[in-house]
């Protein structure tokens, strides 16, 4: 990524926005762009500039963090910095990328950083994408994967999803869960496009294994996926290309 990922730090103390605008300037992938003490002046800068990274708290005056996502319509890769953990679970619901609590160490926001960078890669890779061209010439039958002290051969179009379990993976196939030491972001480079799509920034699903899929959720058997709010017109934009309707 040549590109600098331009960044919005949203938070009303000063200190702590200043903590994280030095992190920010260390990372040479990031440029720090704006920062503001609430969600309204926030709204401008997102309305006028092209943000890739929000660094955003929860509670601030008139508006929290979290209700502005709820109503903001131009949601860049987010990630929460706040002093409070009870509000993780509403974070996560709100497709936030991380969730981070104050003081952060350096380490741990790298870390989200390069959570938020994947994803990022991940939606411009997937906007990228042809039209129905020839995607799946050079791509794999099978993988291997090294799981329970094993490599093992696993078969594209057996798998039904694969999740994120932070530094893991679990494969699901219909058989057997498998699950190994690797990226996400490793699989979606490798297996097969035209079929295989991230939904989320927690799992790839094999469009061929969705049995229904009702509003914002992906059925397969007995499974629930939740498709992000930035991934949803991507996706069905994959199925229709496909002629999959």
């Amino acid at each position: 990524m040549t590109q600098k990922l331009k960044c919005l730090i949203v938070d009303d103390e000063q200190p702590a926005r200043e903590l994280i605008k030095s992190y920010i300037q260390n990372i040479p992938e990031l440029e720090f762009t704006a920062e503001c003490s609430n969600v309204l002046d926030a709204k401008q800068i997102l309305d006028s500039e092209d943000i890739d990274i929000l660094l955003l708290d929860i509670q601030m005056p008139n508006l929290s963090g979290l209700d502005f996502l709820k109503i903001t319509k131009k949601q860049p890769a987010t990630i929460l910095i706040t002093a409070f953990s009870e509000y993780a679970l509403e974070g996560y619901e709100l497709d936030v990328i991380d969730y981070l609590l104050k003081p952060a160490e350096f380490d741990r926001f790298y870390r989200a950083i390069s959570k938020a960078i994947d994803w990022i890669k991940s939606r411009n890779y997937n906007t990228s994408v042809p039209a129905k061209e020839s995607i799946t010439e050079n791509a794999p039958e099978f993988i291997f994967i090294k799981a329970d002290k094993e490599i093992v051969k696993i078969k594209c179009d057996q798998i039904l999803f694969i999740e994120s379990l932070r530094e893991f993976v679990q494969i699901h196939t219909a058989a057997k869960k498998h699950i190994t030491l690797q990226a996400l972001s490793k699989f979606e480079e490798i297996l097969p496009k035209d079929y295989f799509f991230r939904i989320h920034r927690s799992s790839i699903v094999n469009i061929k294994a969705i049995d229904k899929i009702i509003g914002n959720t992906v059925f397969i058997g007995k499974n629930q996926l939740s498709i992000s709010r930035g991934q949803k017109e991507l996706f069905f934009e994959m199925i229709n290309r496909n002629k999959l309707f």
